[in-house]
C-alpha cells in the first residue's frame, strides 16, 4: 500500500455506492474493466408519498431484505412510529400500499418480497382505516 508523506500514513481507496451494494465487488469489477452496474444488485427506486405530507421521497426497495426493514425505514423517513403492516397483529395508524405493474393498489405484505420488489411502481403511506378495503385476508 502506498504511503502519504513522511509520517507513514497509508492511502486507502474509498468506494461509495447505493445501500445494499457491495463495494468490494464494485472495486473488483472496475479493476477488470467492467462497469460497476454489471456486478452490483439492480436498484429499484420508487416514489413514496404519505397522506398529509406535502413532499415525496424516493426509496430503493431492493436495498431492504424484507417488509419489516422497509416499514422501519419509512417510519424513520417520515419521522413517525405509526406506520405498520396490515397483517392483523397490530393496530397501526398508517398502512403501506403500493401500485403494481398493472396499476392496482395492493397492501404491502400481501405477496412474497421478491415479487413485491420487481412489481412495485409507487408506494403510498395512507390512513389504516382507508386501507382496510384493500386487504386480501379480511
Amino acid at each position: 500500500m502506498e504511503s502519504y508523506g513522511d509520517d507513514g500514513v497509508e492511502l486507502t481507496e474509498l468506494t461509495l455506492g447505493p445501500p445494499g451494494a457491495n463495494p468490494r465487488r464494485a472495486r473488483r469489477a472496475r479493476k477488470n474493466g467492467q462497469p460497476p452496474s454489471s456486478s452490483m444488485m439492480q436498484a429499484y427506486f420508487v416514489k413514496v408519498s404519505m397522506d398529509g405530507t406535502p413532499y415525496l421521497r424516493k426509496v430503493d426497495v431492493a436495498a431492504y431484505g424484507d417488509y419489516l426493514e422497509l416499514v422501519e425505514a419509512l417510519n424513520d423517513m417520515f419521522y413517525c412510529s405509526t406506520i405498520g403492516l396490515m397483517d392483523g397483529y397490530g393496530e397501526w395508524e398508517h398502512a403501506v400500499v403500493y401500485e403494481d405493474g398493472d396499476g392496482d393498489w395492493m397492501l404491502v405484505g400481501d405477496v412474497p418480497w421478491e415479487m413485491f420488489v420487481s412489481s412495485c411502481k409507487r408506494i403510498r403511506v395512507m390512513r389504516a382505516c382507508e386501507a382496510r378495503g384493500l386487504s386480501s385476508n379480511g
